[in-house]
């Protein structure tokens, strides 16, 4: 069976490189590629045989938005769409461009041709022409890298490389020019049996499966009772349920009795429960349908799990009693439904301006990791313009709701809420001088209101407490969490975990729902450059106002140069001095301090509150007197977390050379192995500005976080290191002092691109998580994988 296909392919290729000869006579003629392996068997299962081998070694790279040629390979439907030309990350994009996300902007694969999308699997109108899928395959088992070895130098790698994206008919031309370029790219090969199974598949045309798999039957009596719950019919229930809907369309629902899923999304969609969904798409949450009547929909995710895009919410008989009575039982009543007119729209604290602040502040706070996990995961995937806004290691609490003024008084957000308007589309014709002037205004006049409310609060200027700090009402682990940006992309956990950072920020909710509407309800990745630095420069104000904050509940007298060192060459911006200064001068403060600085003790008290809300104590990071053994670590965690300790948080020349996250495997010879996450925390001067960061970064305070597990969806490298030699492995490292040192670590335990051990170390790293957190695992993304 294969052999005819084979020569139909040789005659395909040899006439695309005499075509190439008569264009250019300077190009090459591609080689003659060699038949993939033989399939033992001539017919395989899409879903038992080929999507687990898709998934492991080709969703890791092409599973989102950033997949190369924006051709993503983690659901049937994404197979069928093929690979694109246009691309969706484009820096000086000055129009916006048709949004093209899979299963919501084109329905079928004859809509997506239409949209320019080719395919990449056998093509039954051309059945002569070899598909891109095979050729590719063939290309990279043709050009074999020397196993182990580290890639050119000039072999391109990085993301924002320039991509051919060669349709069938090209491909001679691009196996002239990238000769090297052919699947899996820049890696070790397939085995010859996921070949062959692949191969088997392709040659019978490459047959996909048609509609999601059922959903069962516990399952669907839970989507039935949460698509009634979303399409009650008052007033009441219509506001609410779209409130919901646009705090949740980004999430992956499961039902907490099925903590493995099946996973949904909810959808507006023009039919009712009962019949096919059909979505309507539109760019943002809160834009019009433009139907008169729609249903909200939970329908479910058929694909594979790809971490980077798995935020998941829980639903279940509890939520839906906490749900009802935070909204349906709470007292309000409403008279009108929400206008979709941008202006409103884009603004919640208008939209929703009849829901009590304490019910919409609560619903985040249930569920803060959520929120802010929102703005720096999700199906944008390359998320730079949210996150190098921020700082590589910060800690966030939140403000108690009986202590915002915002739910406190029911009058102030309505008298604030024309001051919180968000960057939305209708601004885009603007240029970043307006935005930058408009916006302040607005900031500073919004800071004056809450100043003089917080002035009426607290009239004697005493300040606040603790207890002014949410203590996850004595339960909820969400109130103390951690980010940890790692340069376009960043990881959020529970609890305070890392020593002790530089800045935290404490939110309240009028900047927690800000942060939501400005990087994730409103940010539209297809957007026009204007659009993004709109969504930038807003987001300066809200970390400025998150840190000052937090500064209000230290010593008054320490304020100002403690911020200052938080800003160094950036505290004479007119953000700084005017639009987000700190207000609030003339308060004290009631938390306790002893000599030295304020910072850690408010952080250390806030950990000591409550260790069901603060989690087990990080020893790996805030050991005082080694060794620090957590309680329940097998033998083998014990020894390893007792090498690790002593690479938390020093500095020194090798910390600077590591990558921005790389996982850590120990193992022993009875097989029992450990994994860790190795976290890069580099060190700025500030992070007030858009442009040259690199100028801003303090190589010489870098430092490191360990942590167990991992912490984040992006591994730019993997150490795999017997227990016996994780002694060694920290002295070694500990020893780097440029690169020559540091290759020699990477040969002695590094796991390459190319090395024969990278597909069985990443077959293990997403076993061990799917252990480890069976609810929250998926893939992890390959495509920023570093050549070490």
């Amino acid at each position: 069976m294969t052999t005819p296909t084979r020569s139909r392919h040789q005659l395909v290729l040899h006439g695309l490189a005499l075509a190439v000869v008569l264009a250019a006579c300077t190009r090459a003629a591609p080689p003659q590629l060699p038949a993939l392996p033989a399939a033992p068997v001539e017919t395989v299962s899409f879903r038992e045989q080929v999507q687990p081998i898709l998934a492991a070694r080709c969703v890791v790279c092409h599973g989102c938005y950033d997949a190369p040629c924006q051709l993503i390979l983690s659901s049937p439907d994404g197979i069928a769409r093929g690979a694109s030309k246009e691309v969706v990350y484009q820096g000086d994009r000055l129009l916006p461009m048709r949004p093209t996300r899979l299963g919501i902007d084109a329905r079928g694969t004859a809509e997506w041709r239409e949209r320019g999308f080719f395919g990449v699997t056998p093509d039954a109108a051309t059945p002569s022409q070899a598909s891109l899928l095979e050729l590719m395959l063939e290309l990279g088992r043709a050009h074999r890298f020397d196993p182990g070895a580290k890639l050119p130098a000039d072999f391109p790698l990085g993301i924002d490389r320039t991509l051919s994206c060669a349709r069938p008919d090209e491909f001679a031309g691009y196996v002239a020019r990238h000769p090297e370029g052919g699947m899996p790219y820049g890696m070790a090969p397939l085995p010859d049996d996921q070949l062959a199974v692949l191969a088997a598949w392709i040659g019978h045309g490459a047959p996909l499966p048609q509609g999601a798999p059922p959903v069962a039957e516990a399952a669907a009596a839970q989507v039935a009772a949460w698509e009634t719950f979303l399409n009650g019919g008052s007033l009441k229930e219509r506001i609410s349920a779209r409130y919901l809907y646009e705090h949740w369309f980004i999430a992956h629902l499961y039902f907490d009795d099925l903590p493995q899923g099946p996973f949904f999304r909810v959808v507006r969609s023009s039919t009712p429960p009962g019949e096919p969904a059909r979505e309507i798409a539109t760019v943002r949450p809160y834009d019009d349908p433009g139907v008169e009547r729609f249903w909200y929909r939970l329908i479910p995710i058929d694909g594979v799990i790809v971490r980077k895009t798995h935020i998941v919410y829980p639903l279940g008989s509890a939520r839906l009693k906490h749900l009802r009575a935070l909204f349906l039982d709470a007292d309000w009543e409403p008279t009108r439904l929400p206008s979709y007119e941008t202006v409103a729209a884009s603004n919640p604290f208008v939209t929703f301006d009849q829901i009590p602040a304490r019910s919409r502040y609560q619903l985040m706070l249930d569920d803060a990791q959520y929120f802010i996990m929102t703005f720096i995961r999700g199906p944008v995937c390359r998320g730079q313009v949210a996150v190098d806004v921020i700082e590589d290691h910060f800690f966030v609490a939140f403000l108690d709701p009986d202590h915002d003024p915002s739910v406190v008084d029911p009058t102030f957000l309505e008298r604030a809420k024309h001051d919180l308007s968000l960057p939305a589309e209708h601004l885009s014709h603007l240029v970043p001088g307006e935005f930058f002037l408009q916006y302040g205004h607005e900031q500073e006049r919004y800071l004056d209101l809450r100043e003089q409310e917080y002035d009426a609060l607290d009239p004697e200027r005493v300040g606040p407490t603790l207890d002014f700090v949410w203590d996850g009402d004595g339960s909820n682990p969400n109130a103390l969490l951690t980010v940890f940006r790692h340069f376009d992309n960043a990881a959020v956990e529970r609890g305070f975990v890392g020593a002790m950072p530089k800045t935290a920020w404490i939110i309240d909710y009028p900047l927690l729902e800000r942060i939501y509407y400005d990087l994730v309800a409103g940010y539209n990745v297809f957007g026009a450059v204007t659009h993004q630095v709109a969504t930038r420069l807003y987001m300066d104000h809200l970390r400025m106002q998150g840190e000052n904050l937090f500064l209000t509940f230290l010593p008054a007298d320490r304020r100002t140069e403690i911020r200052a060192s938080w800003y160094v060459g950036a505290t004479g911006t007119l953000d700084y001095a005017r639009y987000d200064r700190l207000h609030g001068l003339s308060h004290g403060t009631r938390v306790e301090y002893g000599p030295g600085d304020p910072v850690p003790q408010l952080l250390q008290q806030l950990i000591a509150r409550n260790s069901a809300v603060s989690g087990p104590p990080d020893l790996l990071n805030r050991c005082a007197r080694p060794p620090c053994d957590r309680k329940g670590a097998s033998a083998l965690e014990r020894r390893a977390e007792r090498a690790l300790q002593p690479l938390a948080g020093v500095r020194g020349p090798w910390v600077a050379l590591m990558p921005e996250i790389a996982f850590l495997r120990v193992r022993d010879a009875s097989g029992h192995a450990a994994a860790y996450s190795l976290v890069h925390d580099r060190a700025h001067t500030n992070v007030a500005f858009m442009f040259d960061e690199a100028a801003r970064l303090v190589p010489a305070d870098d430092t490191m976080t360990i942590a167990r597990g991992y912490f984040g969806n992006y591994p730019n490298f993997v150490f795999s290191v017997d227990a016996s030699d994780v002694e060694a492995f920290t002295r070694a490292l500990t020893a780097v002092r440029d690169e020559i040192d540091f290759g020699a670590v990477v040969e002695t335990w590094g796991v390459r691109r190319t090395s024969p051990e990278i597909w069985p170390t990443v077959d293990w790293l997403h076993a061990d998580d799917r252990r480890r957190e069976p609810t929250q695992a998926g893939l992890f993304d390959l495509g920023r994988y570093e050549n070490r």
